[in-house]
């Protein structure tokens, strides 16, 4: 009886303390989970962005430009290339800047087409082309537009160059009428002297040889009719020469000034900003 009794509490149940218990996965097993790469890339691009907006504001946007020129290198993301590209539009339009928007946009399609680590979907292939060529359309629209200053600038240097001649030249000529004015005075004098010499003569009816007398009044009309002509010539020509000169001039430093231009770039536009005046 004593061993049906032993026998029976051995093949009994086991109690719940000494059941099996199924092992649990560990915390750091379940939080190693795979991160798909397009997600934590599209993460650090919204990171990316909040900080661009506040070092724009405190920096300024060239220095946010090369800080995000810095960013696309480091992680060869299109998107990225393309803010860099958007940012250096932003900066005040020179060769350089051009230049270098359009390398990111450039470099934004390269990535996209064959990318050495996956950043974006297939999907977005597409965008990024689109984005790249929108913002190499508006770069192109900039180096026109450049090179159009570029010449009216030059065309407004050709102007006061040109009015500062004329002003030489009419200055010149005026030089010439004051000394046909001269000559002409000079010529007068003569003819004065002439005719209160030879007064007295003719009253007293003296035998006196007339020829030097006759001479010096000759000299004195052909000295008054070159003065005459010579100050004539120079005014006609000096006064216009100096006017036109004058109108040149003024105009061309106008131009000039209208063309110390800052193009300044918005949504979808392309602002010009002038700064009235010559240097």
């Amino acid at each position: 009886m004593l061993a049906f009794v032993c026998a029976a509490s051995c093949l009994g149940p086991l109690p719940a303390s000494a059941a099996f218990k199924t092992p649990r996965r560990p915390a750091a097993a379940e939080a190693a989970k795979p991160v798909d790469p397009l997600v934590a890339a599209a993460a650090e691009r919204d990171a990316l962005i909040g900080r661009v907006g506040e070092l724009e504001a405190i920096q300024g946007v060239e220095h946010c430009a090369r800080w995000l020129s810095g960013q696309a290198w480091d992680t060869q993301d299109p998107w990225i290339h393309i803010m860099s590209s958007r940012t250096w539009l932003k900066v005040q339009t020179s060769t350089a800047t051009l230049d270098r928007a359009a390398f990111h946009a450039h470099e934004a399609v390269a990535l996209a087409d064959a990318p050495p680590v996956p950043r974006i979907a297939a999907g977005e292939v597409a965008q990024i082309h689109a984005e790249a060529d929108s913002l190499l359309r508006s770069v192109a629209e900039r180096r026109a537009e450049i090179r159009r200053v570029r010449a009216d600038r030059r065309a407004a240097e050709r102007q006061i160059r040109r009015g500062r001649r004329e002003l030489i030249a009419g200055g010149a000529m005026m030089v010439v009428a004051a000394l046909g004015g001269g000559l002409a005075l000079g010529g007068a004098t003569y003819k004065r002297r002439f005719d209160e010499t030879i007064a007295p003569v003719l009253e007293a009816e003296l035998p006196v040889d007339l020829a030097p007398l006759r001479a010096l009044d000759i000299q004195g009309d052909q000295m008054l009719a070159a003065g005459a002509v010579l100050a004539a010539v120079g005014v006609a020509a000096g006064v216009p020469l100096l006017a036109l000169g004058g109108r040149d001039v003024r105009l061309g430093r106008q131009q000039r000034g209208r063309l110390l231009l800052q193009l300044q770039p918005g949504l979808g536009t392309l602002s010009l900003i002038g700064r009235f005046g010559p240097r």
